[in-house]
C-alpha cells in the first residue's frame, strides 16, 4: 500500500468504500448463494435480530420460533438454547438487550410493509433493509467522528485519522460484514452522544438537542449495557446546563422510550422490571485479564491492531489537560476494567477485541494528534504514513483471512500463524 494513499483523503475514502463493499458482498453471498443462509452468524446475531420478527410478526416475546426455524444457529447450540429452563413467566431467557433491534426497527417495518403475507422476518428483503439501515448508522457515526475530531484538528487531519483508524481497527469488520451485532451501533451512538454534548456545552440548549441526547444515551445503554461508561463525558461537560426544568424534562422525555422498551421486555420475559439477564455470567474483579485483553494473540486489542497502541498512548497524553479529555480517560479506564473482569475476556468469536468499539474514537483522536505532531519534519510525516500503511495492510490481511475462515475465529492467532495462513492462501500446498 502506497504511503501516498494515507496522505490523500479521497484515496483513503475510496479504499474504505472498496473494503466495505467487498466485506458486505462476501457475507451477503451466503444469502443468495447455493446454501441460502441468512446474513446472521450464531447466537448473538440471531438474538439481536430476533427481537424484530418476534415483536412485529409474532406479536410476542417468545423467541422459540426464531431459534427453531431461523436457520441461523448451529443445530447443537440451537437445541441447547431451546432446552434452557423457562423463566417465571414461561419464556425462554434472553440476555441480549433490545437496543440494536430498536435502532433497526424503522427499516424492518419498511420491509414488512412491502413483504407478502406469511413471511417470517428472515427473508432477504428484511435482512437487506436492516443492513442498509445499520450501514447508514455506521456512516453517520463516522461522519460525527470526523466532526468531533474537527473541533481539535483541521478537517483534513480529522478525516484521514478517522478513515485510517477505521481501516486499522476492529470496526472495519463490525461495520461491514457483521452489522447484526451491537458494536457498530454502539460506536455510532457514542459519537452522537459526544457530538450532542458538545453542541449543548457550546450554548445550543434547545429542547431538541436535550431530547436527542436523552434518546441516544438511553439507546446506547440498552444496545450494550456496559456502554454506559461513555456517558461520563456528557455528565461532566453539561452538568451545569441541566439545572433548568425544561432541559431536564426534555432529557428525560428523550430517554423514556428506549428505557421503557428495556424495562417492559424484562417484565414480560422475566417477570421483573429490573433483571440481570446474563445469569451466571458475572464480572470478576478479583481475576482481571488486563494484559490478555490488550496483548494476547487471542483477540488482544493491541495485538491484533498494533497501530491502536500508539494511538491510545498519544491520546492519553493529549486528553489529560482537557476537562472532556479526562472524562474520556475515565471511560477508557472503565471499559478496559470491565472487559478485563469478564470471564470470557476474549468475547468468543471476534475480530480482534470487539469490546472496545466506542474507545476506537479515542484511538482516532490519538492518531490525529500523532499526525499533527509529525508535521514537524518531512521524515516524521513519511515515517508515520509508512507505519499507518503497514498497519492498515496488516488489518485488511487479517480481515480477508478471517472472512474466509483461514484463521480461527475464537482461538489465539499468533503473528506467525496469521502470516502462514496468508502465504497458504496465495500459494496453497499441492
Amino acid at each position: 500500500m502506497s504511503r501516498k494513499i494515507i496522505s490523500t483523503p479521497c484515496a483513503l475514502l475510496a479504499l474504505c468504500l472498496v473494503v466495505a463493499a467487498g466485506a458486505i458482498t462476501w457475507t451477503a453471498w451466503d444469502m443468495f448463494g447455493p446454501h441460502r443462509r441468512p446474513m446472521l452468524q450464531g447466537a448473538d446475531d440471531t438474538f439481536y435480530y430476533s427481537w424484530l420478527p418476534t415483536v412485529v410478526i409474532d406479536h410476542d416475546l417468545d423467541f422459540t420460533n426464531q431459534l427453531a426455524h431461523g436457520g441461523t444457529i448451529d443445530p447443537v447450540l440451537r437445541d441447547q438454547l431451546l432446552a434452557q429452563p423457562l423463566t417465571a413467566t414461561g419464556h425462554l431467557p434472553v440476555k441480549y438487550p433490545p437496543g440494536w433491534a430498536l435502532g433497526s426497527l424503522p427499516f424492518f417495518l419498511a420491509a414488512h410493509l412491502l413483504a407478502p403475507p406469511g413471511t417470517t422476518g428472515f427473508e432477504p428483503c428484511y435482512l437487506l433493509a436492516v443492513w442498509l439501515g445499520q450501514l447508514l448508522y455506521a456512516a453517520g457515526g463516522l461522519w460525527l467522528a470526523v466532526k468531533i475530531l474537527g473541533r481539535y484538528f483541521d478537517q483534513r487531519t480529522a478525516l484521514i485519522a478517522v478513515l485510517a483508524g477505521w481501516l486499522a481497527s476492529p470496526l472495519v469488520y463490525y461495520q461491514t460484514a457483521r452489522l447484526a451485532m451491537s458494536h457498530s451501533q454502539v460506536f455510532a451512538l457514542t459519537a452522537a452522544v459526544f457530538w450532542l454534548s458538545f453542541a449543548i456545552a457550546d450554548g445550543d440548549s434547545r429542547a431538541r438537542n436535550w431530547c436527542l441526547l436523552g434518546f441516544c444515551a438511553a439507546l446506547l445503554v440498552v444496545t450494550r449495557n456496559v456502554a454506559v461508561v461513555y456517558l461520563v463525558m456528557p455528565a461532566v461537560i453539561i452538568v451545569t446546563k441541566l439545572r433548568s426544568f425544561p432541559a431536564a424534562a426534555a432529557l428525560a422525555a428523550g430517554a423514556a422510550g428506549p428505557l421503557a422498551v428495556q424495562l417492559a421486555a424484562w417484565k414480560i420475559i422475566f417477570g421483573s422490571w429490573f433483571v440481570y439477564s446474563y445469569g451466571g455470567e458475572r464480572f470478576d474483579f478479583t481475576h482481571l485479564h488486563l494484559g490478555a485483553i490488550l496483548f494476547s494473540p487471542r483477540h488482544g486489542w493491541f495485538y491484533w491492531h498494533p497501530l491502536l497502541l500508539a494511538a491510545i498512548a498519544v491520546f492519553v497524553a493529549w486528553a489529560w489537560p482537557r476537562r472532556e479529555g479526562r472524562a474520556w480517560l475515565v471511560s477508557l479506564g472503565a471499559i478496559t476494567l470491565l472487559n478485563a473482569a469478564w470471564p470470557t475476556w476474549w468475547l468468543g468469536s471476534a475480530f480482534g477485541h470487539r469490546g472496545f468499539e466506542g474507545a476506537t474514537l479515542f484511538a482516532m483522536i490519538g492518531l490525529a494528534a500523532l499526525m499533527q505532531a509529525a508535521r514537524a519534519s518531512a521524515l516524521s510525516r513519511r515515517t508515520l504514513a509508512g507505519i499507518t500503511s503497514l498497519a492498515i495492510g496488516w488489518n485488511l490481511m487479517l480481515l480477508a483471512l478471517f472472512l474466509t475462515h483461514r484463521i480461527p475465529r475464537e482461538q489465539p492467532v499468533p503473528y506467525a500463524a496469521a502470516l502462514a495462513a496468508a502465504v497458504r492462501s496465495v500459494h496453497p500446498s499441492p
